[in-house]
């Protein structure tokens, strides 16, 4: 639930949950109060949920090609079954190739290139969470904290 701040004055008046007008509190005296949407670490993490899950390119570099490697959490839950399958198969020394499906279609990828696909995911996610610890640390976090400057 989001926060509004109350100012008037200048001064701290009151933080309220839920109310995004100047209609509360009522002002007997007629003064203004200034209104300031507090935005939390919840609003920060739902926002890096939504970049976490809007997926990434991995270019096979082969007749594959590129094809767009689905993020959501159903398609994660989808990565660790390749994973688990692919690093049995590692164990093994066995590169029999494992059919996925990624956003772009089907596509065959052997165990090594699974882990390789893995690192480049890495590299797309990682700094979506260094990004979203450093606005959760913000004090307060920027009523623009969804803007693209923030995330890339």
């Amino acid at each position: 639930m989001p926060f509004t701040d109350f100012y008037r004055d200048g001064q701290f008046i009151d933080r309220v949950e839920g109310i995004l007008d100047a209609t509360w509190p009522p002002d007997a005296d007629d003064r203004a109060y200034t209104v300031r949407h507090v935005y939390t670490a919840d609003d920060v993490a739902a926002e890096r949920e939504r970049r976490l899950a809007l997926g990434f390119d991995c270019d096979f570099g082969d007749e594959r090609g590129v094809h767009r490697i689905g993020t959501t959490p159903a398609d994660m839950a989808g990565w660790q079954e390749v994973t688990t399958l692919a690093q049995a198969r590692l164990a093994r020394a066995d590169e029999t190739p494992i059919a996925i499906m990624s956003d772009t279609g089907p596509a065959l990828v052997t165990p090594t290139e699974w882990m390789a696909v893995l690192e480049a995911a890495a590299a797309f996610r990682q700094p979506l969470w260094a990004k979203s610890f450093a606005l959760q640390a913000q004090d307060p976090i920027p009523a623009d904290y969804a803007d693209d400057s923030y995330w890339s």
